[in-house]
């Protein structure tokens, strides 16, 4: 259990940080990449960045929970709120907005998917502690 807990942690933490660094980087190739306008004001990347570098921070948190056996939940916890937040406010904005190109609903479903993994994952470490040694 531990060994797929720490490989979840390590794919939840770099794919936040490659995400982050790509949003923080380059802002106007990640919009175009997902079919949307790029003509953007420096106010409104400076706000699309803005989340990039939350991305960044959370993801080396993740994997610095991953290397620590005693942080291992806190980890999990980290990406769930951040998986999951991405998430559903998504699907909020789907409901809202109407459904978005393609790209975002494939980043919508990666996003729920690590959610969920790492729910369950939390979930199967609070019953079983014992499991996180083996």
């Amino acid at each position: 259990m531990k060994k797929f807990t720490v490989t979840l942690l390590q794919l939840n933490a770099w794919v936040a940080v490659l995400i982050g660094s790509f949003i923080v980087l380059d802002p106007v190739s990640m919009l175009s990449a997902h079919g949307l306008q790029s003509d953007l004001s420096a106010g409104l990347m400076s706000e699309l960045r803005a989340p990039g570098g939350l991305l960044i921070a959370a993801g080396l948190l993740i994997a610095y929970c991953s290397l620590h056996d005693n942080s291992l939940e806190q980890g999990l916890f980290i990406a769930m709120l951040v998986y999951g937040g991405y998430g559903s406010a998504r699907l909020i904005g789907f409901l809202v907005d109407g459904l978005p190109p393609m790209e975002i609903l494939i980043a919508t479903t990666i996003e729920l998917v690590l959610f969920g993994l790492s729910l369950v994952t939390m979930i199967q470490l609070r019953n079983h502690p014992l499991a996180q040694t083996a």
